[in-house]
């Protein structure tokens, strides 16, 4: 009698396509973080941008080239603060050294946002803490 083995997706691919299998996306969240203040100076009119440097507590490994973390691992900040700006943190390169260089634990502000998702409020608590010196 012969009999098969139900195997998961991502049972036998590459550990960077397994791990992008699992990447969440949720517009909605993206949305909603936009619509919070900056984690860096606080102003309106953001952006949601993807913390993608690993980091072990939260099990996030390295990513390939060109490829985002998921929307669970984002952050509020203006245009000029994420991107368009001389010192953005898209343009430096160095995109953990950034986020430590404004006093800020990306990866766990990130998933403390995450789990409050939609409660404005809340994250508002959580950002100006976050903010502190």
């Amino acid at each position: 009698m012969a009999w098969a083995v139900k195997r998961e997706p991502t049972a036998f691919a590459d550990t960077r396509r397994a791990k992008e299998a699992q990447e969440i996306r949720d517009p909605r969240h993206l949305a909603w973080i936009a619509s919070l203040p900056s984690v860096i100076s606080g102003a309106f009119g953001c952006e949601a941008a993807h913390v993608n440097f690993p980091d072990k507590r939260f099990g996030k490994h390295m990513r390939g080239k060109g490829t985002k973390a998921g929307d669970n691992w984002t952050l509020p900040l203006l245009p000029e603060e994420h991107r368009t700006g001389p010192s953005a943190q898209h343009k430096t390169g160095q995109e953990q050294a950034w986020w430590e260089a404004h006093g800020i634990d990306a990866n766990t502000l990130a998933d403390r946002l995450w789990r409050v998702s939609g409660d404005t409020e809340a994250a508002i608590k959580i950002i100006l803490e976050a903010r502190k010196p």
